[in-house]
């Protein structure tokens, strides 16, 4: 039996970290120059200090925030740009030429200390305002919430650091490039074998190893850090014991900006620090949550150990192979075990996780009452024949692109349906549903089956894969299950797609055929074809609806407990909810590579699946229609929005707004609306609604069911909803405005 003493001491951070280190050090080849080892201790410095961001907002607030890297990013940019394209010397010289024709070397240097201390402040302000803007208004829902949050800042920001390089640089500037690096000061250099280091790589690992070591002792030694403990384990005790949480987790998001902040200025010293254009930055992006994922989440010590790990083991692979695609496929699996193995160690803070408060309300159809009244049946009717006359006539007054363009975004829409059943109904985010995509193109590019068998076998074998995946998946909660499947998306086209490896079978170009005398080559025979398929997509999904597995999949979203006590066999349910989604997404991904003519890694990237992820939470994720708006949206934006700056920003920020304000997005919004007019046509023919008035309803009144207005997010009363499963009811709350009325 092993003394407490003795356990205690194995159980600290810093022993943990070193049993992190050790294990990957009998991994290294015995060839690699020590040079090659030092270049992976510099690249392992900025994933120590993203990774300790993430782990402060985590024991802060409790959700992982994927946008650490976007915040650094947009102030590494802005200080490349002041350094390079000079706007406040051009400013100068524009206002007073004589004052200043030609810049000397003692202003430039003072223009770089300049720059460099405008984008720390920026930095550290959008931390700051993360919080105060977005996070502490979701204070009160699901922390799944507010990491979704974060994956629309994502774009947000993006928009925000394409409208800096706009704003900052002149067209030649931007024609010419090379803006969006700022070189160090000075030229010294120095080389260990075949690696050459200078003064920023340098800086890189001193300021990672202070902060972390800094950090460390804020939190455990100073009255700051116990005041930010205190408030991220029980805000409302901290409050009653005098603590200002408000501020203390101000402080923490300044923190955290600095320090990515940090990472990205000094990576601009030595690489150009990007425009926007790839803000997920995937493989970045996994590899510091896998990093993460070792530090169990919450710890420094073994953050900035798994780091040197993973950066080392990184540049010897490098450097041995020429690649690091394998490894980068393997952090899929090395993520899902070691999140399994942490499963029993889950806080409080997963609990109260749930894709439910995402999902909405459910739609009610109008009632027959009211379905009768002339003015509703006009509405209805010409409602769907504008509709089925858009979709008619769209190809042939857009131009061959145009409809290319939509032909796309319906067949993201395919991959939205699927996204709806997993996350939608059985309550499993999955940010990896392009995943699924690239599985099934990949399958019907190497089947060799003609065009309708190849779809077919591709979105089988994106179910079989999909099975695989939900196994692990289902014993992890919402909030690492988003890390798993993030990190599932980058695996994919590294190994699957990759021509070096199981990419190596596929054809360069896949041909569509004829199709019963139709060329499909033709875009708006493609188009045809692509929205005939969303349509019978989108009937069988309301016909899965309305089937007891769905029904099944609801209840134990709702309430997972409740469903088990009713004999609901959960896992089954769920496994069947990752093969129907499985098998929809990869049977859109098939079609997808033959309407790009080939399977490509860049066209199954990791951004595609944020993209899918983004627009279906902005439809809705409480019904089929929630996800068809969400892509009409997406399709409108491409088609009339050509700028990237301005699409990247009311994506992003739209995004942000209808999480805060209407959590079930635009369907949301639309059966408001829809309701708002049902109870005005309701008033005008004498037609009581329950929800608005039900003591005052006279004998003999007609009663249409519609729904009460409901604030979005709810409040203090629970209604029951009632789900019926093969005889039995299962019981199922819902959250609802305290002192407002609502019916089954």
């Amino acid at each position: 039996m092993t003394h407490p003493a003795v356990k205690a001491v194995v159980q600290r951070p810093e022993f943990l970290a070193l049993g992190a280190v050790l294990p990957v050090l009998l991994l290294l080849p015995g060839d690699v120059p020590l040079g090659i080892y030092a270049l992976g201790l510099v690249s392992a410095a900025p994933i120590a200090l993203h990774a300790a961001g993430i782990i402060l907002v985590f024991r802060s607030n409790r959700f992982i925030n994927f946008a650490q890297l976007q915040i650094g990013a947009v102030a590494g940019t802005l200080f490349a740009l002041l350094v390079n394209a000079r706007p406040v010397l051009r400013g100068v010289s524009a206002a007073c030429p004589p004052c200043l024709q030609q810049p000397g070397r003692g202003l430039l240097q003072a223009n770089y200390w300049f720059s460099l201390t405008v984008a720390v402040l920026l930095a550290v302000g959008l931390g700051w305002l993360t919080y105060v803007v977005v996070v502490r208004r979701l204070n009160q829902a699901p922390r799944l919430v507010a990491t979704v949050a974060s994956i629309f800042l994502i774009t947000l920001l993006a928009g925000v650091q394409r409208g800096l390089v706009l704003l900052l640089t002149t067209e030649d500037q931007r024609t010419f490039g090379g803006v969006t690096k700022a070189v160090p000061l000075t030229g010294f250099t120095f080389s260990i074998g075949p690696a050459r280091f200078g003064p920023p790589d340098v800086l890189m690992v001193v300021v990672a190893l202070a902060a972390l070591i800094g950090v460390s002792l804020y939190l455990r030694r100073s009255a700051s850090g116990t005041a930010i403990r205190a408030s991220a384990e029980n805000a409302p005790r901290a409050q009653t014991l005098g603590i200002d949480v408000v501020k203390v987790t101000g402080r923490v998001w300044m923190l955290v900006g600095l320090l990515s902040g940090a990472a990205a200025l000094i990576a601009a010293m030595t690489q150009p620090a990007g425009t926007g254009e790839n803000p997920a930055a995937a493989s970045s992006l996994v590899r510091i949550l896998a990093v993460v994922v070792v530090a169990r989440l919450v710890s420094l010590p073994l953050a900035g150990a798994a780091a040197v790990a993973l950066g080392v083991l990184t540049a010897a692979v490098q450097f041995s192979t020429g690649g690091t695609n394998v490894l980068d496929g393997t952090l899929v699996v090395v993520i899902s075990v070691l999140l399994l193995l942490q499963r029993r160690a889950a806080t409080r803070a997963d609990v109260d996780t749930s894709s439910a408060y995402l999902a909405g309300r459910q739609a009610r159809p109008v009632p027959r009452q009211l379905r009768e009244v002339p003015s509703v049946r006009s509405m209805t009717r010409s409602g769907i024949a504008a509709l089925v006359a858009v979709l008619l006539i769209a190809p042939f007054v857009l131009s061959p692109s145009q409809t290319n363009v939509v032909t796309t975004t319906c067949i993201y829409a395919v991959v939205g349906m699927s996204l709806l059943v997993l996350s939608g109904w059985a309550g499993l985010v999955s940010l990896g549903q392009f995943g699924f995509a690239a599985v099934g193109a990949y399958a019907a590019a190497v089947s060799g089956l003609p065009f309708l068998p190849a779809l077919v076998c591709g979105g089988l074998a994106g179910a079989a894969v999909a099975v695989l995946v939900g196994l692990p998946a289902l014993r992890l909660r919402p909030l690492t299950l988003a890390i798993s499947t993030l990190a599932f998306a980058a695996a994919v086209p590294a190994v699957l797609l990759a021509p070096d490896l199981l990419g190596g079978p596929l054809d360069r170009t896949l041909r569509r055929p004829l199709l019963l005398g139709i060329d499909l080559e033709d875009q708006r025979a493609f188009y045809f074809f692509s929205l005939v398929l969303l349509v019978l997509t989108v009937l069988a999904v309301l016909g899965l609806r309305r089937s007891r597995t769905a029904r099944a999949l609801l209840a134990a979203r709702d309430n997972e407990p409740a469903a088990l006590a009713f004999g609901i066999n959960v896992l089954r349910a769920r496994l069947q909810a990752f093969a129907l989604s499985g098998f929809i997404a990869a049977f859109a991904g098939a079609l997808f590579a033959f309407q790009q003519a080939g399977v490509r890694a860049d066209s199954f990237s990791v951004e595609q699946s944020l993209l899918i992820f983004m627009f279906t939470v902005i439809g809705g994720l409480g019904s089929v229609g929630g996800p068809l708006l969400g892509f009409a949206v997406l399709a409108l934006l491409s088609l009339f929005v050509t700028s990237p700056t301005v699409a990247a920003l009311v994506n992003g920020l739209g995004g942000v707004a209808l999480l805060l304000l209407a959590p079930g997005g635009l369907a949301q919004v639309a059966l408001d609306v829809r309701d708002a007019l049902m109870r005005r046509i309701a008033a005008r023919h004498a037609i009581t609604i329950p929800g608005l008035g039900e003591r005052d309803r006279l004998p003999g009144d007609t009663v249409a069911p519609i729904s009460p207005k409901l604030r979005p997010g709810g409040g203090a009363v629970f209604i029951p909803r009632r789900y019926a499963l093969e005889g039995q009811w299962a019981l199922s709350a819902r959250a609802v405005s305290a002192g407002e009325s609502a019916h089954d």
